[in-house]
């Protein structure tokens, strides 16, 4: 009965369901590893190399030089010496590293031009193992902006015989505050890869949001960059002096509205969050005695810790870092909130609520806790992580449904 208008309304959520899923990112799994995104200045060369190529190296040289342990690091930041050994010991690559051409380098064009060329002889020379490879260009309040994407995306595919071996994922674009700001950018951007023979879209793009035009135009400029969207990034200096606030401060509460702004729109269009950089270094001051430096920088490495537990608490996926040892507490402070451990508490709700459903039963409890199609969502979306992160075997994922079968080929 009524067999029509079943037949004309199913027809119409087809086309809405296919127009509703563009609003939503197919992001590979590897651009879930984003837990920390290295900046580096493009205008020195060394600093730059380094940073693709770093493991934990130059943080065990700080920490040597001032006799700071492992058991200094357990009593500081309060984690278990195990896995302060156990994170060292693996030495990895930076998830992400980002060459900066724009806020980390001197605005002249003597600068600029060495920047470039550094950027490029990094992008094709460094031993950038797993780690995702982005550039950073002047943004469009400078001239240099064209320049930069069109030379360094340009001259770092001379040479190479297929789009597979281009060494560039993508760029992170600067104080984007409108729609139409990454509309130009992305027209830029193909007739790049038209001109170097790349597939459309390939070149990937992340946005920061520093302005306070920025956070009330998030949804336009998040929908506008969809194509290429792998990540949206807070930037607390420039979003300070853009509102006047009193001062650069982590836990500001107009910064924390700013970054749940974030965390909702990167989750509604399914890309990770990443959070502003802890602006207080770990380095040594000339005023303080080898004693007294030695307790600032485990200070200062505390007040990372402490503001990477802070964004992860609040939903973000990933911190920006300057300086090593930043990178070295905050893949600390992911390894501890993304443990085994957890990873194998979501696992369990995921095998318990699978259960539930094979006996035809739909809510059901879980340890004191309720459990429907909900909580099952969160948890596979939890575990997606841990597959990228190496914590869940690509097998087991593959047959839980939470990636498919494209997708575990890629997991190493």
């Amino acid at each position: 009965m009524h067999a029509d208008l079943i037949a004309l309304a199913e027809a119409a959520r087809e086309t809405l369901l296919q127009t509703t899923d563009m609003l939503s990112a197919e992001l590979p799994l590897k651009f879930l590893r984003q837990q920390a995104q290295y900046t580096t200045p493009a205008s020195n060369f060394k600093l730059a190399n380094g940073a693709a190529g770093s493991g934990f190296a130059p943080t065990m040289r700080i920490l040597g030089k001032y006799d700071i342990g492992v058991a200094d690091l357990a009593e500081t930041l309060a984690v278990d010496a195990a896995t302060i050994e156990a994170l060292l010991d693996s030495d990895p690559h930076a998830p992400l590293v980002m060459i900066d051409g724009e806020d980390a380098q001197a605005l002249n064009e003597e600068t600029v031009q060495i920047g470039r060329k550094n950027a490029v002889k990094v992008f094709r020379e460094a031993d950038w193992g797993p780690t995702l490879r982005f550039y950073r260009p002047s943004g469009l309040n400078l001239p240099y902006g064209a320049g930069d994407l069109v030379t360094v995306l340009t001259q770092a595919a001379e040479g190479l015989d297929s789009a597979e071996n281009y060494p560039i994922d993508g760029i992170i674009f600067p104080k984007i505050e409108h729609a139409a700001e990454v509309e130009w950018v992305f027209d830029l951007l193909s007739n790049i890869e038209q001109r170097i023979g790349l597939p459309q879209n390939q070149i990937k793009f992340q946005f920061l949001v520093e302005s306070g035009w920025s956070v009330a135009n998030l949804a336009a400029i998040a929908r506008a960059a969809l194509p290429r969207l792998t990540g949206i990034i807070f930037g607390i200096a420039d979003y300070s002096a853009d509102l006047a606030l009193p001062d650069i401060r982590y836990d500001h509460p107009v910064c924390d509205w700013a970054r749940a702004h974030v965390v909702n729109m990167a989750g509604a269009v399914g890309v990770p969050a990443i959070d502003a950089m802890t602006v207080n270094y770990p380095v040594a001051s000339r005023q303080l005695t080898d004693a007294q430096n030695r307790r600032h920088i485990l200070d200062r490495l505390k007040e990372c810790y402490d503001d990477t537990l802070h964004s992860i608490a609040l939903g973000m996926s990933g911190k920006w870092v300057g300086h090593p040892a930043q990178l070295f507490v905050v893949l600390l402070a992911y390894r501890v909130a993304l443990s085994t451990g957890t990873m194998q508490a979501e696992l369990d709700k995921i095998l318990t609520y699978e259960q539930a459903v094979q006996a035809n039963i739909g809510a059901t409890i879980i340890d004191g806790v309720m459990s429907d199609r909900a909580t099952d969502r969160h948890a596979r979306a939890r575990l997606r992580q841990g597959v990228a992160l190496g914590l869940i075997s690509a097998e087991l994922a593959l047959r839980l449904g939470i990636i498919t079968e494209q997708e575990a080929d890629t997991v190493g």
